[in-house]
């Protein structure tokens, strides 16, 4: 018999065993796992990188936020793994009971010298497996020792990238043989516009600002729309803080050649009252005044540029909203040689091979000169789409004010008195970007997306080498990746339509012309991984772009590039057929890259140098048309880079460049000549107070570029030539504050030499040997590594 207490006991112990039956036989609980994936160092989002439970078999990519969310998981206690390629992977245990928001903060792989990485984008994959494409990335670390160089001279030293340059202020990246609209640049995530019909206009971009850049190399025209079929160079600024406090960083750099200094001022902050509010500023100026080869003053080449930016950003955990608006100026020479007054003054310019005449050092510009403004405004959104993904809609701004001073007085003094520009242009444009990235399903993830775009081109110059014009363009496009195994397929298809609307003067009445254009983007590429630390990868893809209004209109001097450009009203639509492989290593000490690639293009649109100069009353200048003709560029590109010891790395890269153009069976003008770089990473021995001592010892031999078409130059193209580089760096304590120095000498044996690409080659010779110091500092709380 059981009394009234053991009664209630047994009772209890019933009806416990009748709910641990229930549970038994119900599944567990549902929940969700999200959150972002960011640079520890940096805390920049890393869009790619994997999240993975090996043992659910379940997983998903963090989007181009870094934001990743994985469904309708049983709740318990999980191992998940976060990986990227150039990072070190990241194995956590964590406990999901309920939804959880977590964090991945990622390390850079030990090998920190410039290099060809991938971005991972598959489901239960080795870091190898990551995309058809190859991607170049530069992180803080390889940044800080090229701050205050302009984005092409960053770029520089990428396998595959080259530069076009109009004197020591200007430099262009060129990707594979493109450049200019044919290479798309994201500021932000907002595509670059500026007045790219000029070789000299290099991009508006602050030196100091970025805190990553990306470059795509090929043709990647379905996520980022029309022209892109040269390749993407993506730039982000530093993030928007993620911990309470408030910090910031200075840069101070000195350079010897043309006596520059430049230096920038970064603030940041996060009020601890408002969780998820979060600002950014910063301010950067650079001075220079004229650059100088070993022989020579290199006369009115100075700059001067100031800049600033401001971020504010909401992060509600689910939902996060950023603006972003960044200010350029600039004020830079062209050299004065390059402008002459008649055809007999030019020819013996080219046949001089230097200046009439030597010139002492000077900061001012003076005409022939530049004045370049550059505003931007973004705003970017993140937020859950219940069932279907997530959505990102990004909305930019930006106005490009370009103005070009002749070298020669106005025909008359009340002229002179207003210092009118040659060329006043002012571009504004507006754009709308809307995306679904969309839950993975088995084993398919992608994203759809829809933009438009409207652009208008207004111009008050005294010259009227392009009309003006607007332009309207919107696309359509889905992205899909698929993966198992050993395999990920990609594909992607993309429509868009431009509508260029062109108002000229003629016969003092104002003729609009239309031009429209559509076509469609499609692309396929897989990658197979074939053993732990190889895989292969492969793309074939079409894209378009549509002439350019310079392309179509120039008819006059262009006073930056001093020359006289003819368009063609004629010109139809670029089509690129590209075919790319890749082969790619990544073990503990070794990492390779190799890449070989094809791209047939269909109407290939390029400026050609005429047989005789044009004479004006303004001087005279070497003369070029644009034409169009079906043409082959080909090539190969890599990096291989050891580790032999803890103390000691060593890495070669190369790239080959072939265009032809199929018509006349000659070569295609202005190619980049072959080049081979190698470099050195030595860990040296210091004094305690100084961490992480380095010496960086690196050699590029660029060949004479042999391949030009017969009799259609100016003059031949210039000698081969190497250069030597050496750079010391650390980190010293000054009262109780670390501080960073790179101490670099450039061109360091003073070498003379000319390259192919230079817009100045027919007149002197690049810049000769500069000393570089660079400095930098944190303060205040800045977030915990």
């Amino acid at each position: 018999m059981f009394l009234p207490c053991q009664r209630y006991w047994l009772a209890l112990l019933c009806l416990g065993f009748a709910c641990q039956s229930s549970f038994a036989q119900t599944e567990p609980a549902a929940v969700r796992f999200s959150g972002r994936v960011i640079d520890k160092q940096t805390k920049q989002p890393l869009p790619g990188a994997q999240v993975f439970f090996p043992e659910l078999q379940r997983g998903g990519i963090a989007d181009d936020s870094g934001r990743f969310a994985i469904a309708a998981l049983p709740a318990g206690e999980h191992r998940v793994r976060c990986r990227l390629l150039g990072y070190a992977t990241l194995d956590e245990t964590v406990q999901m009971l309920e939804d959880v928001e977590h964090v991945f903060r990622l390390v850079p792989a030990p090998l920190q010298a410039p290099e060809v990485t991938v971005t991972a984008k598959l489901v239960d994959r080795d870091e190898l497996a990551g995309s058809d494409r190859a991607l170049a990335v530069l992180r803080a670390g390889d940044l800080e020792k090229a701050r205050g160089q302009s984005l092409g001279e960053t770029l520089e030293g990428i396998a595959g990238v080259t530069v076009l340059q109009t004197g020591p202020a200007v430099a262009k990246p060129v990707v594979r043989g493109l450049h200019s609209d044919r290479v798309l640049i994201l500021n932000a995530g907002v595509a670059q516009e500026g007045q790219q019909w000029g070789g000299e206009h290099a991009p508006e971009i602050d030196p100091f600002a970025p805190a990553r850049i990306e470059v795509l190399k090929g043709a990647a025209g379905v996520q980022y729309g029309v022209g892109a079929i040269g390749g993407v160079i993506r730039i982000e600024p530093r993030p928007l803080r993620d911990q309470p406090g408030i910090g910031g960083q200075a840069w101070l750099n000195g350079f010897s050649n043309n006596r520059q200094v430049a230096g920038s001022l970064l603030l940041e902050g996060a009020p601890r009252q408002v969780p998820g509010l979060a600002w950014r500023m910063q301010g950067s100026v650079r001075r220079a005044g004229d650059a100088r080869t070993p022989d020579f003053n290199i006369r009115n080449s100075g700059f001067a540029e100031r800049s600033g930016s401001l971020g504010l950003g909401y992060d509600k955990g689910r939902a996060t909203t950023e603006v972003y608006f960044s200010h350029f100026s600039t004020e830079l020479g062209i050299f004065t040689g390059s402008h002459l007054s008649n055809l007999t003054d030019l020819l013996r310019a080219i046949a001089r091979g230097r200046p009439s005449f030597d010139s002492d050092f000077s900061y001012d510009i003076r005409p022939p000169k530049q004045t370049i403004t550059h505003n931007l405004v973004s705003v970017r959104s993140s937020l859950p789409a219940g069932r279907l993904g997530r959505l990102h809609l990004q909305y930019g701004w930006q106005q490009n004010h370009r103005q070009e001073f002749d070298a020669h007085k106005p025909y008359n003094d009340s002229l002179a008195a207003l210092n009118q520009p040659s060329f006043d242009l002012t571009l504004t444009t507006h754009a709308a970007d809307l995306t679904l990235a969309h839950h993975p399903w088995r084993n398919l993830f992608g994203k759809l997306g829809v933009s438009g775009m409207r652009q208008g081109n207004v111009q008050a110059g005294t010259v009227l080498l392009i009309p003006n014009f607007r332009a309207y363009s919107g696309g359509v496009y889905a992205l899909e990746t698929w993966a198992r195994g050993a395999w990920t397929v990609n594909a992607g298809v993309r429509f868009d339509a431009r509508e260029q609307r062109v108002y000229r003067l003629i016969n003092r009445n104002v003729v609009a012309t239309v031009h429209r254009f559509q076509n469609a983007t499609v692309v396929a590429g897989a990658i197979y991984q074939f053993a732990p630390a190889w895989a292969l990868a492969a793309n074939l893809g079409t894209a378009w772009r549509p002439p350019g209004i310079n392309e179509l209109y120039s008819n006059g001097v262009h006073h930056g590039t001093a020359q006289f450009e003819i368009g063609d009203q004629s010109l139809t639509s670029e089509r690129s057929f590209n075919l790319d492989a890749t082969l790619r290593h990544h073990g503990e000490r070794r990492r390779a890259e190799i890449s070989v690639y094809r791209n047939r293009l269909r109407d290939f649109i390029f400026l050609f140098p005429q047989a005789e100069p044009t004479l004006t009353i303004r001087g005279a200048f070497p003369t070029f048309r644009y034409q169009q003709a079906d043409a082959v560029i080909a090539g190969a590109d890599g990096l291989v880079q050891y580790q032999f010891t803890d103390f000691f790395e060593l890495g070669v890269s190369a790239a080959v460049v072939r265009g032809q153009n199929l018509e006349t069976r000659e070569p295609l003008f202005q190619m980049p000549a072959d080049r081979l770089r190698l470099f050195t990473h030595w860990r040296v021995p210091a004094p305690a107070a100084v961490q992480d001592a380095h010496l960086d010892v690196s050699s590029t031999w660029v060949r004479r570029q042999t391949r030009i078409p017969a009799g259609a130059d100016y003059a031949s193209p210039p000698a081969p030539y190497a250069l030597l580089d050496l750079s010391l760096g650390g980190t010293l304590t000054v009262a109780a504050q670390p501080v960073a120095f790179e101490f670099t000498v450039q061109n360091a044996l003073n070498t003379s030499y000319r390259d192919y690409l230079s817009r100045y080659r027919y007149f002197i010779d690049d810049p000769g040997r500069s000393l570089i110091l660079r400095l930098q500092t944190s303060f205040g709380r800045m977030p915990q590594e």
